[in-house]
C-alpha cells in the first residue's frame, strides 16, 4: 500500500458563494516534493491552509498518514500538538508570520510552544541561524528587514521545528534574483530528500529544481499532473490555465516568408 502523507477526496471550500476548491482530489506521497501550480485564485493557497489545519473543507475528506484531519480532531490536544509538530506552513507574506521583537525570539517561539528545554532551544536557534546564513540578523527586528531577509527568517522559524511536511506558499514571490536563488537552494538541500515538501507557486522557472511532480490547478480543481519538464513545455495547457500568454512575432528578413509563432512570457 502506498505511503501517503496526505490524501484529499472531493474537497469543497467556498468563500461566500465563490468556490475556492470545487471537488478537489489529490494525494501526496511521503518524501515527495510536490508543486501546486496555477494562476492566482486557482485554489492553491486555500488547499495549503486546509492541509495545515487552519481552515476545514465544507465537504470532502482529508487524511494525514491515514488519520482523518477534521476540526473535531484538533480539539484533541494530543492530536493538535503532534500535528503542529509534524507539519509547518510558510505564508506567502512573511509579515503575517513574524511578530516577535527579534529574529532570535522569532525562531525560539515555536520550540517554546512545544515546551523544549531552554538549553536545547538556544542551541537549535543558533544552529538554524547559521545554517540559514542569517546569524548577523540575530538581534534585529524582523519588521526592519528586507523582503528576502524576512522570507529567510519566516522559513527558518518553521524549519527549526524540523517538520516532516513543509508547506510553502509562493516562497520566491517578490524577491530579487539573488534572494530567490538563495531560497531555492535552501529548499533543494533541506531534509536531504527525506522530507515531504509541498510548494504552491505560479513561477514556472524554478519548477524543475523544487519539485519532482506538479499538479496544475484551475478553478479549484486539478486539471493536469506530471513531471515539471512535461508541464512547462505544454504551452497550450499553460495558456488555457492563464499561466502564460502567447506573443507573436515574425522572423527577420531573409526567410522565404514571415512565420508567426508563439513566444511564451512568464
Amino acid at each position: 500500500m502506498p505511503d501517503f502523507a496526505f490524501q484529499a477526496r472531493n474537497l469543497v471550500y467556498r468563500y461566500n458563494q465563490a468556490a475556492a476548491l470545487d471537488g478537489l482530489s489529490m494525494a501526496v506521497h511521503k518524501g515527495e516534493r510536490l508543486a501546486l501550480v496555477g494562476a492566482n485564485g486557482s485554489g492553491k493557497s486555500t488547499l495549503l491552509r486546509i492541509l495545515d489545519g487552519l481552515i476545514f473543507p465544507q465537504s470532502g475528506e482529508l487524511m494525514f498518514f491515514q488519520e482523518p484531519v477534521t476540526e473535531r480532531r484538533f480539539q484533541d490536544s494530543g492530536f493538535n500538538f503532534q500535528f503542529r509538530r509534524r507539519v509547518g506552513l510558510v505564508f506567502q507574506n512573511p509579515d503575517v508570520q513574524l511578530f516577535n521583537p527579534t529574529v532570535f525570539d522569532e525562531l525560539a517561539f515555536g520550540p517554546l510552544q512545544l515546551r523544549w528545554p531552554k538549553s536545547e532551544i538556544r542551541d537549535r536557534v543558533e544552529a538554524t541561524l547559521a545554517s540559514m546564513d542569517i546569524t548577523h540578523l540575530r538581534d534585529r527586528s524582523p519588521h526592519r528587514l528586507s523582503g528576502g531577509e524576512k522570507k529567510r527568517v519566516a522559513i527558518a522559524s518553521v524549519m527549526i521545528l524540523d517538520p516532516e511536511v513543509l508547506l510553502l506558499d509562493e516562497p520566491t514571490a517578490a524577491l530579487d534574483p539573488r534572494s530567490e536563488s538563495q531560497i531555492i537552494d535552501l529548499l533543494v538541500s533541506w531534509g536531504g530528500g527525506r522530507k515531504t515538501v509541498i510548494t504552491a507557486t505560479h513561477d514556472l522557472d524554478s519548477l524543475e529544481e523544487i519539485a519532482d511532480r506538479c499538479l496544475l490547478f484551475e478553478s479549484g480543481r486539478v486539471v493536469a499532473e506530471g513531471a515539471p519538464l512535461q508541464i512547462v513545455h505544454d504551452v497550450p495547457l499553460l495558456e488555457r490555465t492563464r499561466l502564460v500568454h502567447p506573443h507573436h512575432h515574425t522572423h527577420p528578413e531573409g526567410e522565404s516568408q514571415p512565420h508567426p509563432h508563439p513566444h511564451v512570457h512568464r
